[in-house]
């Protein structure tokens, strides 16, 4: 049974969303009016967006990022977080733009199709940030994800509760490297009993499953790390990372 709360949880995203839509067509980037056939990004601020070429090389400078940390296959980021482009997050963060998550998770996914992905699984949001927000940004890229990835992969799936965010941690936009890590300590738990399940399903399949792991942002990596080393312990499993934006 739907509970009230649910419902009021889904008209808020959609009011949140409709409300995007609605408001002056503009360029999200550059806020440049928007031709006819133009949505969200104007066709210039596409063109010119900063890709991080991720996906083509082989060690990354977001690669390194978790070097000595958790063993992490690959790490692929859309786009370089710079410039106007932090608007793009902004947008699907606080503006409710669940239209630009979903198009820019499909073009992420797009980058990654080569890679071997069996489950996708969003970084969570504490169940009081997500009711604040109505959604979390992550879970939404994922869908963008799996719908590009299911092209060639059609078993591919987004696994929603195989983690949970078990302690309320403030935002790191403002916080140095120590303080993020710091912040994010003891924050997440692994449902076991999703685990279970999904170590019986690739025992049975006599194989080792293989996780992509999606937040919005790379920064100094403490959130995907502390998330990527509770899976690692949890199952037996390879791990890799997609965002949308990484901070160079």
């Amino acid at each position: 049974m739907i509970s009230v709360k649910n419902i009021a949880s889904g008209l808020k995203v959609w009011a949140k969303s409709i409300a995007s839509v609605m408001i002056k067509r503009e360029c999200v980037c550059c806020s440049g009016p928007l031709q006819s056939f133009e949505t969200d990004i104007c066709t210039k601020c596409l063109l010119d967006l900063p890709s991080s070429f991720t996906w083509a090389e082989e060690d990354s400078p977001a690669d390194k990022v978790f070097w000595g940390r958790v063993r992490i296959e690959k790490v692929t980021s859309l786009f370089l977080y710079q410039g106007r482009y932090r608007n793009l997050l902004y947008s699907i963060k606080y503006k409710g733009n669940i239209r630009l998550a979903l198009r820019l998770g499909k073009m992420l996914g797009r980058a990654i199709a080569s890679q071997d992905i069996d489950l996708i699984v969003p970084v969570p949001l504490h169940p009081r940030k997500k009711r604040k927000r109505g959604y979390n940004q992550s879970e939404i890229v994922c869908r963008g994800i799996e719908a590009s990835l299911k092209q060639t992969a059609p078993s591919v799936a987004t696994e929603n509760r195989l983690l949970e965010r078990k302690r309320f941690t403030r935002t790191q936009t403002q916080k140095d490297r120590i303080d993020r890590w710091k912040n994010v300590q003891n924050a997440f738990n692994v449902n076991f009993k999703k685990a279970g399940q999904i170590r019986q399903r690739f025992r049975d399949k006599g194989k080792t499953p293989s996780l992509l792991l999606v937040d919005d942002v790379l920064t100094t990596g403490a959130t995907l790390d502390a998330c990527a080393s509770l899976l690692k312990e949890t199952l037996d499993c390879r791990i890799s990372i997609a965002t949308l934006a990484y901070v160079p």
